[in-house]
């Protein structure tokens, strides 16, 4: 495993964090403005509601390298405390158009490999 370095993984938590925010937060068609009850919380399962679409085609597969890869060469989790992007990526892994397009974590560690050996610096 390579050292991580700091400037790196707080540019990269920071991004999550407003990742696990957005994904957190509900979107205009959950918000009944005749009610009394304020939705805190989103209960989507994707960026923009509980169908895929092509924003999520795109971010997807860049999360779940990201995730591969940081575990793998720096031994670094997303936050279990990110809830709404573990949500999103499970949800995700739930979707046959997902995972019948998405590469192995195998395929990904080989392929990424020399890009995480020049991070180091």
């Amino acid at each position: 495993m390579l050292p991580v370095s700091p400037a790196l993984e707080r540019g990269l938590l920071k991004t999550l964090q407003k990742l696990d925010e957005y994904l957190r937060s509900p979107l205009p068609d959950e918000i009944d403005h005749n009610s009394m009850e304020d939705v805190k919380v989103s209960n989507r399962n994707f960026l923009d509601g509980d169908e895929m679409t092509l924003a999520d085609c795109n971010l997807l597969p860049k999360l779940h390298i990201v995730k591969v890869v940081a575990k793998k060469y720096r031994g670094f989790d997303i936050p279990k405390e990110m809830t709404a992007i573990w949500k999103y990526l499970n949800n995700a892994y739930t979707r046959e158009e997902f995972t019948n397009t998405c590469p192995s974590d195998k395929e990904i560690e080989i392929a990424y490999g020399d890009v995480a050996k020049r991070l180091v610096k």
